[in-house]
């Protein structure tokens, strides 16, 4: 989802994004190749090639989902515009230390406090969907590796099946 730029881009808005992306990042980037490799012994090289380009695949829709919902609550929640207006606060009360009284640096906290625990609250939550999804990954994983396991044993079953069919036959 495009938004268009807000006019006044914060420093603290930029690191905000860029924290929240690396932390995406670290998360939905911790299961290698190699684990792949380990955790589907049964499968062909190729095979699993195939579920770990996949799983990437899936890893890459997830991520631009994430940061496409970051974005969006941001731009609601007019996260910048806020940001902006605590900087440009902090900003002219550190210019002006003289003539600050005690009502305007309790405003100042308690809107800075409000912003901090709605970053914390949002950040939670986004990793909190990030796990979950994370859990039905795997789940999705494991439910694809048994119903692959149940395909190898009907295909002995059916070998099995033709072998006795020819042995009857040769009996016959």
């Amino acid at each position: 989802m495009d938004h268009q730029a807000d006019p006044v881009m914060s420093v603290r808005f930029l690191n905000l994004k860029k924290s929240f992306q690396l932390g995406i990042r670290a998360l939905l980037t911790a299961f290698s190749k190699e684990e792949v490799i380990k955790a589907f012994p049964s499968l062909t090289d190729a095979q699993r090639e195939s579920l770990y380009r996949m799983f990437i695949q899936a890893i890459k829709s997830l991520h631009a989902n994430i940061e496409e919902e970051f974005e969006s609550i941001c731009h609601e929640t007019q996260v910048s515009k806020i940001l902006a207006m605590i900087e440009q606060l902090v900003e002219e009360q550190s210019l002006d230390m003289l003539s600050m009284d005690k009502e305007n640096v309790a405003d100042i906290k308690e809107k800075i406090s409000k912003v901090k625990k709605d970053e914390a609250q949002y950040l939670t939550s986004m990793l909190e969907k990030a796990e979950e999804q994370n859990i039905a990954l795997r789940a999705r994983i494991e439910t694809l590796k048994k119903q692959q396991n149940n395909g190898y044993a009907s295909a002995d079953i059916v070998e099995k099946l033709r072998s006795w069919n020819s042995n009857y036959e040769s009996f016959s």
